[in-house]
């Protein structure tokens, strides 16, 4: 069964995720963004499937290290199937390369939790942020989940409340000079374009309400379900949780108010969303409802491309 197989960090299993991103991506890449066939068309579509491996390999290295989950391949599954279930996310460039500069800063966020480097982190984290702002302007909203995990991990002080807002500035102030040395500081005040679309008519296509729901769905049942135990045991991975919810909160704010609604925004929501989940799957007793969540994602993550 599938839950049984992936409960394990194995090189078979680390193949198959790989093998079924691939299956995903190409397929995709055929259906619904094939161009003329050539060299420079083929070596792009390798180069970012290259990207998202990359991505993929990041993500599990940040779950495994900060304990997010259990030693097992659920959370990297989830993305794997989301990533196919929202197929246009992962040819977004701008929002794949956001969110790739961002996971460096997500990173420095939940390794609050040791409480070595403090300062150097909160530094660290903000500085991606900061690039990522230049990528994607919505993605400020990411530095308050750094002054939420100062408060949740016990680390905001005087000093350290200033530290993010020296990270962020700095990538920004860099960029401005390069801009204004090249006269064309018109250039830099267009990356802080905050255009917001509330527009949500392309949500009531099937391919995307329907996921959408079932996401919504079983990412409820999960913060009702993990939360109470998460929060009657004493240790560290509380205090990861409450990072992981309002990772998960201000995400959702971004796909929100994000000027493209065409399924690429919900990006930003893979990763706290899969986290969350395989931690449900993990603490789920029932085999059968293991395997029901799991193969749920995987029926969607195909039936998209018959809706």
């Amino acid at each position: 069964m599938i839950a049984n197989f992936f409960s394990k960090t194995k090189p078979a299993t680390i193949f198959s995720i790989a093998a079924l991103l691939f299956v995903y991506y190409f397929t995709a890449t055929f259906l619904l963004h094939f161009e003329e066939l050539s060299i420079q068309f083929l070596i792009k579509r390798i180069g970012f499937f290259i990207l998202l491996g990359v991505f993929l390999m990041i993500v599990n290295f940040i779950v495994k290290k900060n304990k997010l989950t259990k030693d097992n391949l659920y959370a990297l599954l989830l993305i794997v199937f989301l990533l196919g279930t929202y197929p246009e996310a992962m040819f977004s460039y701008r929002i794949v390369l956001t969110n790739m500069v961002l996971i460096f800063g997500f990173r420095k966020i939940y390794s609050l939790r040791s409480g070595l480097d403090t300062k150097l982190k909160l530094f660290d984290a903000c500085f991606w942020i900061g690039i990522a702002t230049l990528l994607y302007s919505w993605s400020i909203f990411y530095l308050l989940l750094v002054y939420v995990g100062m408060i949740i991990h016990q680390k905001l002080t005087v000093k350290n409340l200033f530290i993010p807002i020296v990270g962020f500035v700095a990538p920004i102030l860099i960029y401005f000079t390069y801009c204004l040395y090249f006269e064309d500081a018109a250039f830099f005040y267009n990356k802080f374009n905050y255009e917001i679309n509330l527009d949500f008519s392309s949500y009531r296509l099937l391919n995307l309400l329907i996921p959408v729901i079932f996401l919504s769905m079983v990412l409820l049942w999960s913060l009702l379900k993990v939360t109470p135990k998460v929060l009657s045991v004493r240790n560290n991975f509380k205090f990861s949780w409450d990072v992981l919810i309002n990772h998960l909160l201000i995400s959702a704010v971004i796909v929100l108010l994000a000027p493209t609604k065409n399924g690429s925004e919900l990006f930003f929501l893979i990763l706290p969303s899969a986290v969350i989940i395989s931690n449900l799957v993990h603490l789920t007793k029932s085999k059968i409802f293991r395997n029901l969540i799991l193969y749920g994602f995987l029926l969607i993550s195909v039936f998209v491309y018959f809706l």
